[in-house]
C-alpha cells in the first residue's frame, strides 16, 4: 500500500517538474518577445552614443590633450634652462651669506 502510495507521488512529482519547466520556459520565451524591442533600442542608443564620444574624443579631447602636453613640455625646459643659466649666481649668493665667508679676522 505505501509502495504504491510512493508510486503515484514519484510520478505526480516528476509531471510537476515537467510541466513547471515548459511553464518558466513558455513564460522566458514570452518575456523575452516583449522586452526585445526595448533592449534593441537601449543596444542602438549605447552604440550611437559610443560613436559620438569617439568622435568627441578623436576632434575635441585629443587636440587639447596634446597642446596641454606641449606646453608642459616646454614650460618644464624653460623651468629647467632657467634653473641652470642662475645656478652659479645662486651658488656665489649662497656663499657670500654664509657664515665663514662673511666672517673676517681682523
Amino acid at each position: 500500500m505505501l509502495e504504491d502510495f510512493r508510486d503515484v507521488m514519484i510520478i505526480i512529482s516528476a509531471f510537476l517538474v515537467i510541466a513547471s519547466a515548459l511553464l518558466f520556459s513558455v513564460l522566458t520565451i514570452v518575456i523575452f518577445r516583449k522586452v526585445y524591442p526595448t533592449v534593441d533600442a537601449a543596444r542602438g542608443f549605447f552604440s550611437d552614443l559610443r560613436t559620438v564620444s569617439s568622435f568627441v574624443s578623436g576632434k575635441a579631447v585629443k587636440p587639447l590633450t596634446t597642446g596641454a602636453i606641449f606646453t608642459a613640455g616646454i614650460r618644464k625646459a624653460i623651468v629647467t634652462l632657467s634653473k641652470r643659466s642662475h645656478g652659479w649666481q645662486r651658488k656665489i649668493a649662497a656663499r657670500a651669506s654664509s657664515p665663514a665667508y662673511c666672517w673676517a679676522p681682523l
